[in-house]
């Protein structure tokens, strides 16, 4: 491309595209129309509904899906698929061939292996006649706990569960042994399928922790010694394929299907504070979340790739592999490891993949790193990605077809393989930034959706053809959403935002054995109280503000949202993870901050001269702190934000947040209570230094 070129394709994206990091509280600039946009880019993309009007309000203030008119609410995404015992089901009948794949070597090779839809359904059948044999109840009485990461045999489980409409209550790999008893004990498990050999010691040593537990099922192969310590200590054991071999010779029992309103799952929330509680979802609150997926480009005949490595026991995974069960999909399973999630996604060639913010922004710091230091490539990566921008904001459709996409962005777009189509993002907020980049980079469509374990998943989901940033979409056509005051936070509906209200088929009826959880969860006209903060856009989308038990006002009377600081200080380069933290009597926030360990090296060598430290070094530096205080202070100023929304003080941690550690949820969301014990004295030295510094002056 020649410079001449590469000046006009950049001067006329960025007179038409913001490279601004708009506050996600303000309504954007971007328009929404539907005129043909003349020759050069075609016509748009024809939504679902008028994207200026996409949602109605209602006589109790309730918003329900626009392209619903006068009519009902709906409650299923096809006709006759209501439970997840028929969805399933259905996805055979509509041309789906190969279902569950993991990735094996063969003659040094790593190759993807297929069970098929029929394997599948013929061996939950057989899995299930072996759980009658142990004298397991049918019916929703019974519960059946599945401990394990992602893989075929947590799927087919599932299946064989639901054949006698049983109840399956999944646990969290990284769950602590506290909360494993807690819900083995609630739900009086008898029988617990797990993965591993070490989580079976662990039942085992557990054992007077576990009274209900009598059954084990491993989908690995049992070792001798642990057959030994099993019957010493009375539980029976058997590995996956022992136990697929029983029920094949067990006399067969004809199925007990459920109804749609047949208890399916208990979910437990993932816990971000306090005890997880479990939410009781039926089948048809299941099937209706799928109905989200009605916006997505898929090929209703089968045969679509999906690669599943979000936990299956939280329900966002559950309810994308459903959803793409029902129509005939392959879920292939990656193989467990984090650093090689590109590398299993690029090998199935995957339609849509559903991933969560931390996801996309490492995807993006990644391949800005590879230019951060070739300013002639930069520029070009960024003309091309303004361009991309442009073009999809007058035609309302991701593509991957122009000649910047051809000669430019292809080696990019490739990193999530040839088919891709769409990223649905969910679990948490997202950074301006990195959904952009996405948008524009991959040529794809990058949709935001809201919802909760209380509401089966998604509640709402980004239209396509909406090409705004930081919307979650209308209700889907199975919900209802309001929004009401919070007058001690500050939010009135007719001015800046409120709760968010939900009902609909979608919805939880409450929390297992908790009426007192349940009732306080309610409102006295049925809806759920979400514990979130939102608003809609004049044009009836919502967008997420933060959740209710994060914001609170400062000792100076301002109201905070941490989660909105983090989002924007996310988009920073020094930035890998980030907690920000408030007292309730200190006014300033300050930040715990889990730097990337090669920006910060480099940063510390071109900055400084700083060489041949560790990476813990590096973050004991308080010259690095400082720089990284002052960056922040940048981001704040530059978007607009008030002083008080930014941080005060950074400490600097080498201790990455995870599942593993306590410090997030499975899916990656900060657990703020944890975090906030857990560097309970950095951060009092952070405001000792405060009090102590000429920083104190900003806040009065």
């Amino acid at each position: 491309m020649s410079y001449r070129g590469l000046n006009l394709i950049t001067r006329q994206a960025i007179v038409h595209s913001t490279f601004r990091h708009a506050n996600l509280l303000t309504r954007t600039t971007i328009p929404l129309a539907s005129q043909d946009r003349g020759f050069f880019f075609g016509k748009r993309r024809e939504p679902r509904c008028d994207l200026r009007n996409q949602s109605i309000v209602q006589e109790d203030g309730g918003r329900k899906a626009a392209w619903l008119g006068d009519g009902p609410l709906q409650h299923g995404w096809f006709d006759g698929a209501l439970t997840t015992y028929s969805a399933i089901r259905r996805g055979p009948t509509v041309g789906g061939k190969e279902m569950l794949g993991t990735r094996v070597k063969k003659n040094g090779k790593l190759e993807w292996e297929w069970i098929t839809y029929e394997q599948a359904i013929e061996t939950s059948d057989h899995v299930s006649q072996a759980v009658r044999k142990l004298g397991i109840e049918t019916g929703e009485e019974s519960k059946i706990g599945i401990y394990s990461k992602n893989r075929p045999e947590w799927i087919i489980s599932d299946m064989a569960v639901h054949n006698f409409s049983n109840v399956s209550v999944p646990l969290y790999d990284t769950i602590t042994n506290d909360d494993m008893h807690y819900i083995t004990n609630l739900c009086e498990l008898k029988l617990m399928f797990v993965d591993l050999e070490e989580k079976t010691k662990q039942l085992i040593r557990d054992k007077s922790y576990l009274p209900t537990l009598k059954y084990i099922v491993q989908f690995d192969k049992v070792s001798p010694d642990t057959r030994e310590m099993a019957r010493e200590n009375d539980f029976q054991i058997w590995s996956f394929e022992e136990f697929v071999e029983m029920g094949k010779k067990e006399k067969p029992r004809q199925h007990i299907p459920p109804t749609p309103e047949t208890l399916a799952t208990i979910s437990f929330t993932s816990g971000t504070t306090g005890r997880p509680k479990g939410v009781m979802l039926t089948h048809l609150n299941l099937c209706s979340a799928t109905m989200s997926c009605g916006e997505f480009e898929q090929n209703m005949d089968g045969g679509d790739g999906y690669l599943s490595y979000l936990p299956l026991a939280h329900i966002y995974e559950r309810l994308c592999t459903l959803s793409n069960f029902t129509i005939g999909s392959r879920i292939g399973f990656f193989r467990g490891d984090p650093t090689l999630l590109l590398e299993d996604i690029q090998a199935l060639g995957p339609v849509s993949v559903a991933t969560v913010p931390r996801v996309i922004d490492k995807i993006h710091k990644g391949v800005m790193k590879q230019v951060v230091d070739k300013p002639i490539k930069r520029m070009i990566l960024k003309a091309a990605i303004a361009y991309k921008l442009y073009h999809y904001k007058m035609t309302g459709k991701a593509t991957r077809k122009t000649w910047v996409d051809k000669y430019l962005l292809h080696k990019i777009q490739m990193l999530l393989g040839p088919n891709i189509k769409q990223i649905i993002i969910g679990a948490a907020k997202s950074d301006f930034t990195s959904l952009q980049f996405m948008r524009g980079a991959f040529g794809i469509e990058v949709l935001e959706g809201y919802g909760q374990t209380e509401t089966s998943g998604p509640t709402t989901i980004q239209l396509v053809g909406d090409t705004r940033i930081g919307c979650v979409g209308p209700p889907m056509a199975c919900s209802l959403l309001k929004l009401v005051d919070v007058p001690e936070l500050g939010y009135y509906v007719n001015k800046n935002g409120g709760e968010i209200l939900v009902k609909g088929y979608n919805v939880t009826s409450g929390y297992y054995k908790n009426p007192d959880a349940t009732t306080s969860s309610f409102t006295e006209d049925g809806y759920l109280k979400t514990g979130d903060i939102g608003r809609f856009t004049p044009e009836g989308s919502l967008q997420i503000i933060d959740r209710r038990k994060n914001v609170f006002k400062l000792p100076q009377g301002k109201f905070v949202a941490p989660d909105l600081t983090e989002t924007l200080y996310t988009s920073s380069r020094f930035v890998q993870q980030i907690y920000v933290h408030g007292d309730l009597q200190k006014p300033w926030l300050v930040a715990v901050v889990v730097p990337d360990p090669e920006h910060l090296a480099g940063y510390a060598k071109t900055k400084h001269n700083i060489e041949g430290k560790t990476y813990e070094q590096l973050c004991n530096d308080p010259v690095l702190a400082e720089d990284v205080l002052r960056h922040f202070v940048q981001l704040t100023e530059g978007h607009n934000r008030p002083r008080y929304e930014g941080v005060y003080a950074v400490h600097l941690t080498p201790i990455a947040f995870t599942a593993q550690n306590g410090l997030t949820t499975p899916t990656l969301k900060n657990k703020r209570n944890s975090l906030a014990q857990f560097f309970k004295s950095d951060i009092e030295k952070m405001y000792k230094t405060i009090e102590t510094s000429e920083l104190k002056s900003l806040a009065q």
